[in-house]
């Protein structure tokens, strides 16, 4: 068994797997086996100390606002279990990238960003968006806890939404400027 967040083969393999489908992907999205229950205790136990503040209700420029409904920690310290999500994820992708047939990044990767949001029962969640372009190369998205409606479209009112596993336990990965070659919009799925 491998130790909670901790680079390991397996790992590697699923990374591996993982970067050369979102190479491929028209949808600009995957998802992958990634956590034990070890792994998301060890992030529940930090997350559920994390000083929080509701997100700012909308976000954007008019006629592209965002619905945000959550409340956030942002920056996240990269510390205890974030700190060794964050050394383990980049030790990982850097790995997998020696092995890959399809996948590249225009620079080296590092996170950049950590954030932690929790989404009441009743949340409208957030609405549809493209990350920022100063995530470069990937963006990760890990649920903890509960359930959600992860989902890529093709436009800002949704149409063609094709759900992406984030259950707990499953590592969400989106492309960003910088992967394979991609630019700023091909690069950046819309999603919700």
């Amino acid at each position: 068994m491998t130790a909670p967040l901790t680079i390991s083969e397996g790992r590697i393999r699923a990374m591996t797997t993982a970067l050369d489908e979102l190479a491929q992907s028209e949808m600009r999205a995957v998802s992958v086996p990634f956590f034990s229950p070890d792994d998301i205790a060890a992030l529940i136990r930090q997350c559920q100390k994390l000083p929080m503040r509701q997100a700012k209700p909308r976000v954007g420029a008019e006629g592209r606002e965002v619905i945000q409904d959550f409340d956030i920690c942002f920056p996240a310290p990269r510390d205890r279990a974030l700190g060794q999500l964050a050394d383990m994820l980049e030790d990982t992708v850097k790995q997998a990238l020696e092995r890959t047939q399809f996948a590249h990044l225009d620079e080296d990767f590092i996170l950049n960003d950590v954030a932690v949001q929790h989404y009441s029962p009743k949340s409208k969640g957030i609405g549809v968006h493209m990350d920022s372009l100063r995530y470069r190369g990937l963006v990760f998205i890990i649920t903890l806890a509960g359930q959600s409606c992860l989902s890529v479209c093709e436009d800002r009112d949704g149409h063609g939404a094709k759900a992406i596993d984030d259950t707990p336990g499953q590592l969400a990965i989106l492309s960003a400027p910088g992967f394979c070659g991609r630019g700023a919009d091909d690069s950046r799925p819309l999603h919700y």
